[in-house]
């Protein structure tokens, strides 16, 4: 058991960042390409440190790097050779570690190492339908320099967020398991029990629950809405569990199209009567996703973790 797993136990809930997009947008910063927030690694590195200095000095324990776009095979696409993809990859950990230690908030801060899934390559919003079908062979070539890459760089923490598809989910978790690092797995949701290919949730928590290199599981880039029912049944299903994460969008929904939100925001207010219900559910690590605030990250931490 490491460092960061150790806090980690010693913890009743821990928060995380909210929105690389949101804070980079926040910032002057377009971000309609399908490179989406990883355009910036190479022009606004100092925007980037600052989005994750001020989540921490928000109040978060941990941020995720500026990485969910950033595979190998996405950066070769827009014209970077692999070693310099390589490069941006370790750059993004870098910029996040500088935030972490730029940082005024005193308390444990930690670097999760963000694997958005193929979906986000395909840039065309199969990360919400998981629409698409590689073998396990082909999964981990897309993933496996990415996920290296940021090992190598110094992440506390590895984390698959906005997995649409099992078989995807399932063939990366296993590929991870021969690294001494521990890693978080969230999922992309169709309804309160089915991943976004339709795919059984609870079949997902099973296989995860046999991981025992996952430390943590649990859903993301959804409606606040949706988490509330989508706990119950984890918690139903696997009384027993590993601890729960969830860091779903503001409210708002995401037009494939255009590439951009339609803003259907929750008041912070009506957020906190959810977070005190995740909570009751077993909910360990919280944060959020699209849409979602440094504002919004500071009421949390104010309102649940002072």
């Amino acid at each position: 058991m490491n460092k960061v797993t150790n806090w980690i136990n010693q913890q009743d809930h821990i928060l995380i960042d909210s929105s690389m997009s949101t804070g980079l947008e926040e910032r002057g910063l377009k971000l309609n390409s399908n490179l989406w927030t990883a355009a910036a690694l190479e022009s606004h590195e100092d925007l980037i440190v600052d989005v994750h200095k001020k989540y921490f000095d928000a109040g978060s324990s941990m941020t995720t790097t500026n990485t969910y776009q950033a595979s190998v095979p996405g950066l070769v696409k827009a014209g970077y050779s692999e070693d310099q993809a390589i490069t941006l990859i370790k750059k993004a950990v870098e910029l996040a570690d500088q935030g972490r230690n730029e940082s005024t908030n005193v308390n444990s801060k930690w670097l999760l190492g963000g694997v958005g899934p193929y979906g986000a390559f395909l840039a065309n919003g199969s990360e919400y339908t998981g629409d698409y079908s590689l073998t396990d062979e082909e999964y981990i070539t897309f993933h496996e320099g990415r996920i290296q890459a940021m090992i190598e760089a110094g992440i506390d923490v590895l984390i698959l967020e906005t997995f649409p598809n099992i078989n995807e989910l399932e063939a990366i978790t296993e590929y991870t398991n021969q690294f001494d690092i521990p890693v978080i797995v969230s999922a992309s949701l169709r309804d309160e029990s089915h991943l976004a290919d339709g795919s059984s949730l609870i079949e997902v928590a099973s296989f995860l629950e046999s991981q025992e290199h996952v430390i943590a599981y649990g859903l993301n880039c959804t409606k606040p809405q949706l988490v509330t029912p989508a706990l119950k049944v984890l918690k139903q299903s696997h009384p027993a569990h590993k601890p729960f994460i969830s860091f779903p969008n503001s409210g708002a929904t995401y037009n494939p199209e255009i590439k951009e939100w339609n803003h259907d925001d929750l008041s912070f207010e009506e957020f906190d009567k959810l977070i005190a219900q995740w909570f009751d559910l077993d909910l360990k690590f919280v944060g959020g996703c699209c849409c979602m605030t440094e504002a919004q990250e500071q009421h949390i931490y104010d309102k649940f973790f002072k």
